[in-house]
């Protein structure tokens, strides 16, 4: 079982063998962009009512949330969904573009220039580093925290030898390699590993734009992102106990990509004011496969953060 985050095929590099050309006119840019402390973000704002900003994992896009759960939240919500620095159509940040806190301070000044000043927030799996390193940074403006199957502890391991070696020199040789392999059905079988032990919901490996993420230089990126992660958390993880502000924990019981009692179970206990939902036989992909729970655990933040 793996407990951690990312060996093997946990957080897989999915893709078709075409390039970036290919990638990009099959799955273009979706919303609007606006330029953060020098760094061109790309993201999506629909609806109206109180702010949430919702935060893709590894190795995915802003599409992982506008699959569905956007038009979920949009009739009560102004929700914005932000591609990560360095993953869609967002760029990356030039010194510590692999950090969840430099991450997490561009997202705030995004939020801020969006009029969002006051906002619930909500990570999923890798994104729950960067909503937990927002939280601590900006108390001031997280309203409420939802983490969705977020690692957010060390834990005893790694990201796994395809990052190690794709986070450093031969990132052009093993993106290569990956793009010739990852082709056709294969696609799809690596998207049905992250959504195991369920099934993938039909249609999202056509919408999300899975092959996004084998263009080089977001290979390398995303690579550099899960290889760090280990050692950015051993370092933000001790000032858990500083989080006060209401907190949504959502976590699968049978996820074995991040592991339900390193993670969540830790941050349940060592933040202030946080509430777990351990869904039973679920997986890595909670808001996908029981959707309505995480609705629920959205709305529940709103009225505790006083937005309802």
């Amino acid at each position: 079982m793996i407990t951690g985050i990312g060996a093997a095929a946990a957080l897989p590099l999915v893709g078709c063998a075409g390039g970036t050309e290919m990638s990009e006119t099959a799955h273009p840019p979706i919303g609007d962009f606006i330029e953060v402390n020098g760094v061109r973000l790309h993201y999506v704002d629909e609806g109206a009512g109180p702010p949430i900003v919702l935060i893709h994992g590894a190795s995915g896009n802003l599409r992982d949330w506008t699959f569905s759960m956007v038009d979920r939240l949009k009739d009560r919500f102004r929700v914005i969904a932000i591609d990560r620095p360095g993953h869609g159509y967002s760029g990356r940040l030039a010194i510590d573009g692999a950090d969840p806190e430099a991450q997490a301070r561009l997202f705030a000044a995004a939020a801020t220039a969006l009029g969002a000043e006051r906002a619930l927030i909500a990570g999923h799996s890798w994104g729950g580093a960067l909503a937990a390193a927002w939280a601590l940074d900006r108390p001031d403006q997280v309203a409420g925290a939802a983490i969705i199957a977020g690692a957010t502890y060390p834990w005893d391991g790694d990201g796994g030898l395809l990052y190690s070696l794709g986070a450093g020199p031969l990132s052009p040789i093993v993106g290569g390699i990956a793009r010739l392999y990852v082709r056709g059905d294969r696609a799809g079988k690596f998207v049905a590993e992250v959504f195991a032990p369920n099934p993938v919901t039909p249609g999202y490996v056509e919408y999300v734009g899975v092959e996004l993420a084998l263009r080089a230089d977001t290979f390398r990126w995303n690579a550099q992102d899960i290889d760090r992660l280990n050692d950015n958390l051993a370092r933000i993880s001790p000032r858990y106990g500083e989080l006060a502000m209401p907190i949504e924990i959502v976590h699968g019981e049978a996820d074995t990509i991040v592991g339900l009692e390193i993670h969540s179970r830790r941050l349940q206990a060592d933040a202030q004011d946080a509430t777990l939902i351990v869904l039973p036989g679920i997986g890595h992909m909670p808001h996908h496969v029981r959707e309505d729970e995480v609705v629920a655990a959205l709305d529940r933040l709103a009225v505790r953060a006083g937005f309802a």
